[in-house]
């Protein structure tokens, strides 16, 4: 389908944002498109293989998603990347950048899906990837509010 990109700024230590974010499992404490966000595994390496239920929203209509991730977070080079390991798209990867930046922190989350939908015109595109892009903008706004309200 597409890729989606989303920046923003955080006035935060990016130690601090990063940890905030590789704690995937208490995304449903404060995003409302995380239904859950189950860890199956985590290794001191940074590897966790994560169960997701998340929401996509546009309007009315309200599409539960159902995937599971392995995910690698490397707290010394501020990054993670994620890719499918199952569910319902049909390919799903990406990556996390936390760019100390003076006293702030820059989160760059960047999302390569595709759900494997049959004869999907351009509008259905469209559509697709704005749901996603606003997906990810709320993720970096939640994850941007909690850091900079601890």
């Amino acid at each position: 389908m597409g890729v989606v990109t989303s920046e923003i700024i955080v006035s935060r230590d990016p130690v601090i944002v990063f940890k905030i974010a590789s704690e995937v499992e208490k995304y449903p404490d404060f995003m409302p498109d995380v239904e859950s966000a189950d860890v199956i595994e985590r290794r001191d390496d940074g590897y966790a293989r994560v169960a997701w239920v998340g929401h996509a929203r546009v309007g009315s209509i309200d599409k539960i998603v159902k995937w599971t991730e392995d995910a690698w977070w490397n707290l010394d080079s501020l990054t993670s990347t994620f890719e499918l390991v199952e569910g319902d798209y049909k390919h799903y990867k990406g990556d996390w950048t936390f760019t100390p930046s003076d006293s702030d922190t820059k989160i760059r989350l960047t999302i390569d899906f595709d759900l494997g939908l049959p004869l999907v015109g351009p509008l259905i595109v469209k559509l697709l990837d704005n749901i996603m892009q606003n997906n990810i903008d709320g993720m970096l706004k939640a994850i941007k509010e909690r850091a900079e309200s601890e």
